[in-house]
């Protein structure tokens, strides 16, 4: 940007809805900073155009069945925060979100009846932002006399920072969210260490809900682990419904795959290609697109078709090479009991000492990460538990390896997994 006025607002603005534009089509998360360079307005100038409410492309003749982006005078003020593509015909629903589906399209439906608050939450790229935004499309298409805002924690934090120190600008902010019939907001863990904008926020959340309005949240957590929040929060955040949403399995992943080239109009030669992407990107959907993209893009600079073999040469620096025998939970099972000097019986069975009931989460998150099955699977694997409990274990682990608190944590869980994959 050629000053700071203009780099400004584009970072208020635009910088979030362009990181995530990019992490889209790369499949990684992008940081996008905006400088000032003098350079810049020696660019020439080009048409004004709105920036405000861009104008979304429709093709002319869309796919039977794919619903229509509503007309712009029947979008709230947040519509221009929505991206076109995330609406409901574009979600795959699989056995890892088909509760919180079933939530989301109750809400578009009938807001604030049968589900309010909503909360939920999940890892990154496995499809919050998707399903809130799928929210805010349908709630708008079905009732267009209401008022929809769909809002990052981000903007809502700046726009509350914005009216503080704008005279009369709390007002204007309280107006802006309070006078709304849905209210989405996305990723609420970052309104930690912010205790100013979480009282706001707080008082929002209440006048919505004694309003009788929707609610809906997302996080990386469920309501009780965000410790960084005020008690009242994570209290008011738990009152409704909350639902997670886990990692999609293989069939899941290939049915992702195949609604992507249908939608984005890809010819793929070989179907094979797809089912072998979704068997070596497992971690989330965003990589599973990226992926895609990729290879897409190898095989148009090759002037080939998509054929797994392409495919294999295209993603040959990004997916590790193949093994010969997959890695079963009853590997990991034994790698782990070994390790801790336990019977593999005990990891399967109901004693809950401390040292077996540590082993075993261990046992399922690496059961998680390093096969094929899925969350009932694993659970009956563990002795029939519950696939909840498995959700639980998974969860505490990957807690503690990303505070970092317990090193010895990431080098046992690092030397079991060299073992198994050497071992293939």
């Amino acid at each position: 940007m050629p000053n700071d006025f203009a780099r400004e607002w584009i970072e208020r603005r635009l910088a979030g809805q362009v990181a995530e534009a990019l992490a889209d089509v790369l499949g990684d998360t992008i940081e996008v900073r905006v400088v000032v360079d003098a350079r810049a307005a020696e660019l020439p100038d080009k048409p004004a155009e709105p920036i405000e409410e861009p104008p979304v492309e429709v093709p002319s003749a869309p796919p039977a069945g794919r619903r229509q982006p509503a007309k712009p005078g029947r979008r709230s003020s947040s519509a221009a925060d929505l991206n076109p593509r995330y609406v409901f015909d574009r979600f795959v629903t699989g056995p890892n979100n088909e509760y919180a589906t079933a939530v989301a399209r109750s809400v578009a439906e009938s807001p604030a009846t049968a589900y309010n608050p909503v909360f939920i939450y999940a890892d990154t790229g496995l499809g919050k932002t998707h399903l809130i935004q799928a929210i805010a499309h349908d709630a708008l298409d079905q009732h267009p006399h209401l008022s929809v805002r769909y809002v990052t924690c981000e903007r809502f934090t700046d726009d509350f920072i914005s009216a503080v120190t704008d005279r009369g600008g709390i007002d204007g902010f309280k107006q802006k969210y309070r006078d709304n019939d849905v209210l989405i907001v996305d990723d609420v863990q970052f309104l930690a260490d912010k205790q100013q904008t979480q009282v706001e926020f707080f008082h929002t959340f209440n006048a919505l809900y004694e309003a009788g309005k929707q609610i809906v949240i997302t996080s990386d957590r469920p309501p009780r682990e965000l410790e960084e929040l005020d008690d009242r929060l994570r209290s008011r955040f738990g009152q409704g419904v909350v639902v997670d949403i886990s990692r999609p399995d293989l069939e899941t992943r290939i049915a992702i795959l195949r609604k992507q080239v249908k939608w984005e109009g890809y010819h793929v030669a070989e179907p094979e290609a797809l089912e072998w992407i979704a068997q070596k990107i497992t971690t989330n959907i965003r990589e599973l697109y990226g992926a895609l993209t990729r290879v897409v893009g190898f095989a148009s600079i090759r002037g080939s078709d998509v054929t797994l073999e392409i495919t294999r040469e295209a993603l040959k620096d990004i997916v590790p090479k193949a093994y010969e025998h997959p890695v079963t939970i009853e590997m990991v099972q034994n790698e782990v009991a070994r390790q801790f000097g336990l019977h593999v019986n005990d990891l399967r069975g109901n004693r809950r000492t401390q040292d077996i009931v540590y082993a075993r989460h261990i046992a399922m998150y690496l059961a998680r990460e390093l096969t094929e099955a899925s969350l009932p699977k694993i659970g009956d694997r563990f002795g029939g538990r519950h696939h909840t409990t498995v959700i639980h274990g998974v969860d505490k682990i990957e807690r503690q390896l990303k505070d970092g608190h317990d090193p010895q944590l990431q080098d046992l869980v690092t030397l079991i997994s060299g073992r198994l994959k050497s071992s293939r």
